[in-house]
Formats: structure tokens, C-alpha cells, sequence
């Protein structure tokens, strides 16, 4: 993590719902004034009762959580509001917009049909023992028919959709199901989208849900993945 108050660039493939989360919890960090390590110790030392850590506050700040804890970021917000008593800065947000800003970063985010501008979401996964068997994502049905008529970019949204906020099992079994049908392409599409937004744990839970359907190389792909974090 850079010094105090300079961040890098976020990746581009992250949702615009967790950029905004992640820009307003910078400047909380620019009120802090205290280095990633230091703002990790001090929230320790309060014992805010956050479950956190320097490597997690990092991928907070970065956008790399799917689901940020509400008590991690009151955490921050309360670090920050104390920090402004003796500083005299602004904060740069209310707690009511930073959970606001959470909520919808714990949504996924809507896809739009580019030709009818309707909202189009990825068929959710059938329950019971079907969920567990090899390659069930009905989405990949309407991938290869997109695919058939030229809709590229609405391809493009339901992939990284789902790479980027798929569970471990939506992806393992979207990735099977496109690679089944022939769209091989875009199995690796989702792999990269799900590489780009995920940590090493996470990436470890969708190689788990591919040896539960037991396609072992694929799990060792993902596995090397999540190593190489």
C-alpha cells in the first residue's frame, strides 16, 4: 500500500457499486492519516470488536470485497470521526451514505440488454441435487444464443457478472457449462473476471466447488490461480 493519502488505480472490471465504496472509504483513510498498518493496529488496539486485518483492509480499499463487513467499515468511520476532533478535517461522508454505499456494493450489479435496454440477470442455479452436478448454469443456454445472434456486449456483461460476483459454485458450474457447450472462450472470460476481483481464498473456494464435481484439472487451475495472489 502506498503512503498515507495515494492509492493506486482500481481495476477497471470492478463493479461501479464497489469503486464508489472504495473512493469513499479513501478518503476516510486520508482523515486517518496513518499508514495501512498503523490504521490495522490502532482499529486493534480500540477493540471495535472488527475482524479485519492489514492484507483485508487493503483489498477493502482496493474494492476486492464482495461483501464488505458493516462492522469493519463502521470501524474505519468511527477511527476517522475521532481522528477529526484534533485535526479539524471534514469527514467526507455520513455514516447514512457510507452504509448506503455499502448496501448497494453488496448488490450485484444489473445488466442491461444493449439493444432493449431491459434488465438481464443470469438464471439462478436449480436446487437440490442438481446444483451439484457437473456443468448446470442454464445461463450458458442463453450465452451460446446471444453469441448466435451477435449480442457480444451482453455476453460480456453476464460473464463478467458473474466472474465478478458469482459465488465459488455459480462460477465453478458457469465455467463447466460453457465449457461443454463449446464456448471455451468465454469460460475464460468468467476465470479472468473471478481472478481480477477475488483473493487467494477465494479463488480457493471455487477450486473446491470443482473437485466437488470432480473435475480435478480444472480445480488445479483455479488452485494455482489463487497461489499466485
Amino acid at each position: 500500500m502506498p503512503r498515507p493519502g495515494h492509492f493506486r488505480e482500481l481495476d477497471a472490471g470492478i463493479p461501479d457499486e464497489r469503486k464508489a465504496l472504495a473512493r469513499a472509504l479513501r478518503g476516510l483513510m486520508k482523515v486517518v492519516d496513518l499508514s495501512l498498518r498503523q490504521t490495522h493496529e490502532e482499529l486493534a488496539r480500540r477493540n471495535r470488536g472488527c475482524d479485519t486485518s492489514a492484507s483485508a483492509l487493503s483489498d477493502l480499499l482496493n474494492a476486492r470485497i464482495h461483501r464488505p463487513k458493516q462492522e469493519v467499515i463502521r470501524a474505519l468511520y468511527d477511527l476517522a470521526e475521532t481522528a477529526t476532533r484534533t485535526s479539524g478535517a471534514a469527514m467526507p461522508v455520513t455514516w447514512e451514505e457510507l452504509e448506503d454505499l455499502r448496501l448497494k456494493a453488496c448488490e450485484p450489479p444489473a445488466l442491461l440488454c444493449t439493444s432493449c435496454q431491459r434488465t438481464v440477470l443470469p438464471v439462478p442455479p436449480a436446487q437440490g441435487d442438481r446444483q451439484h452436478g457437473k456443468g448446470q448454469w442454464p445461463t450458458a443456454l442463453i450465452l451460446l444464443d446471444m453469441k448466435q445472434t451477435r449480442r457480444a456486449e451482453d455476453v460480456a456483461g453476464i460473464l463478467r457478472h458473474v466472474g465478478m460476483a458469482g459465488g465459488p459454485a455459480e462460477v465453478a458450474h458457469a465455467v463447466a457449462a460453457c465449457r461443454a457447450r463449446g464456448l471455451r472462450s468465454e469460460a475464460d472470460m468468467i476465470l479472468r473476471y473471478a481472478q481480477t476481483g477475488r483473493d487467494g481464498r477465494q479463488l480457493a473456494e471455487i477450486a473446491y466447488e470443482f473437485m466437488r464435481m470432480e473435475d480435478n484439472v480444472m480445480a488445479r487451475r483455479v488452485l494455482k490461480m489463487s497461489l499466485a495472489q
